[in-house]
C-alpha cells in the first residue's frame, strides 16, 4: 500500500537485499518502455518535469519506500533504459556524475548530430538550471543531484535535488525546456519540499524583480555607493528586516563575507540583465545574498523571501487534471508492459491507493 513515498522526502540508509533493487529494475525498465510505446518518447520526457508522474513511477516499482532515495536510483535504472535508438538520452547524476555533463552532452551531441549551437544552448541551460537552484534560490539544500533528459530535437528536463544533511532532508526541482521563458523568473514545473522554509531568497519570484534589476544596475552604475556597502559590512554583522510582506515577524540575514575582486571583475563585463549576472561564472551564493543586502540598505528594494517550495498534494491540487491523467497513463503503461500478470495487479493496487490519497487530500 502507498502510505508516504517521496512526499517526505527524507534520506533513508537502511539496507536493501540486492532483490528488492532487482524487482524495482525489472518493473521500471518495463513500465517505462511500454509507455513510451503507447504514448511516445517526447510525452514522456516532459512528463518527467511533472512531480506527480515523476512519483508515480516511483510507487510502481516500489522505490518510494526509498523516499528521498529513490531519486538516484530511478536515475541510475533509467539511465540504462533510456537508449538514443528510442529519441532519448540521460546524462548527468549523483555528485560527481552531475559536473561530467559537458562531456556526456558531447557525446550524445554526436549521436543525435547534434549543430554547435544546440549544443552549446543544452550546455547553458545544464549550468543555469543549477546556478539557480544552487545560488538564485537561497532555501538551504545546495545540489547533490543533477539529471538531465534530451530529446533527438533538443528538448529537455532537467531533475535536480538538494540536500540538507544534519536533518537527512532532500527537496526536489523539475524543469521543462517547454515551460523555460526565462531561467531567472518563474521557471520551475515544480519545486517539491516536506517542509516550507520560514524565509527563502527567491530571486526567480515574479516579486523579486525589482530587486533583480537593482543587483544588475549596482554592479553596473552605481559601484562606488555598492564599495562603501562592502567597506562599511567587511567584518560581516547581520541586518534586521521587519514588516515584510512575505513573512511574519523579523527576518534576520548574516552578511556575507566576499571577495571585492569577483565583483570588480562583474562590474568590468556590465551584465545587461540579472540572467548574465547569474551566469557569470564569478557569482555565488554568498556575493549573490551580498547584492540582495546591498540593494535592500541603499534601494529599500526586497526580494521575495517566500519559500517557492510546495507539499507532493499541493503540486497535485494545483495542476488536478493533468496529473490524474499522467497517473493512468502510468497505469495503462503496467497494463501493457511485459510484466507478470501478478506484478501488473500489485503495481495497479499501488497506483490506486497513490490516487486515493491524493483525492481525499485535494
Amino acid at each position: 500500500m502507498y502510505k508516504s513515498g517521496l512526499r517526505e522526502l527524507e534520506l533513508h540508509y537502511s539496507p536493501r537485499p540486492k532483490w528488492y533493487f532487482k524487482r524495482a529494475e525489472k518493473i521500471l525498465t518495463a513500465v517505462v518502455e511500454s509507455y513510451i510505446n503507447l504514448y511516445g518518447a517526447k510525452r514522456f520526457l516532459r512528463n518527467l518535469a511533472s512531480p506527480v508522474f515523476f512519483d508515480a513511477l516511483s510507487v510502481t516499482s516500489f522505490l518510494d519506500e526509498l523516499k528521498g532515495g529513490a531519486t538516484t536510483i530511478m536515475a541510475t535504472i533509467l539511465k540504462n533504459t533510456l537508449k538514443p535508438e528510442i529519441g532519448l538520452a540521460i546524462v548527468g547524476g549523483k555528485r560527481v556524475e552531475g559536473y561530467r555533463v559537458p562531456v556526456e552532452l558531447d557525446k550524445i551531441a554526436e549521436v543525435f548530430t547534434f549543430s554547435q549551437e544546440i549544443l552549446d544552448y543544452l550546455k547553458y541551460a545544464s549550468r543555469m538550471v543549477a546556478k539557480v537552484d544552487n545560488v538564485a534560490i537561497q532555501d538551504g539544500f545546495p545540489l547533490y543531484f543533477h539529471m538531465m533528459i534530451i530529446s533527438e530535437d533538443g528538448e529537455w528536463t532537467v531533475i535536480q535535488q538538494g540536500i540538507r544533511s544534519l536533518e537527512g532532508l532532500v527537496r526536489r526541482y523539475h524543469w521543462s525546456s517547454t515551460k523555460v521563458k526565462s531561467f531567472v523568473e518563474e521557471p520551475h514545473t515544480g519545486i517539491i519540499s516536506t517542509q516550507r522554509e520560514k524565509v527563502v531568497i527567491d530571486m526567480t519570484s515574479i516579486k523579486s524583480r525589482e530587486s533583480r534589476e537593482v543587483c544588475v544596475e549596482l554592479v553596473t552604475c552605481d559601484f562606488k555607493r555598492l564599495r562603501k556597502t562592502y567597506e562599511a559590512h567587511s567584518n560581516g554583522g547581520q541586518i534586521t528586516l521587519t514588516n515584510l510582506e512575505d513573512v511574519e515577524g523579523e527576518v534576520k540575514l548574516e552578511v556575507p563575507r566576499i571577495k571585492w575582486a569577483i565583483i570588480q571583475s562583474l562590474s568590468q563585463v556590465q551584465p545587461k540583465n540579472f540572467e548574465e549576472l547569474l551566469a557569470w561564472r564569478g557569482i555565488g551564493l554568498q556575493t549573490l545574498r551580498f547584492l540582495v543586502i546591498a540593494s535592500i540598505e541603499l534601494y529599500r528594494v526586497y526580494p521575495s523571501f517566500k519559500d517557492p517550495a510546495v507539499s507532493f498534494e499541493e503540486a497535485y491540487k494545483s495542476m488536478e487534471n493533468l496529473n490524474d491523467k499522467c497517473i493512468y497513463e502510468v497505469m495503462d503503461a503496467v497494463k501493457e508492459s511485459s510484466l507478470e500478470t501478478f506484478l501488473k495487479k500489485v503495481c495497479c493496487n499501488r497506483l490506486d491507493d497513490l490516487l486515493s490519497m491524493l483525492e481525499a487530500n485535494s
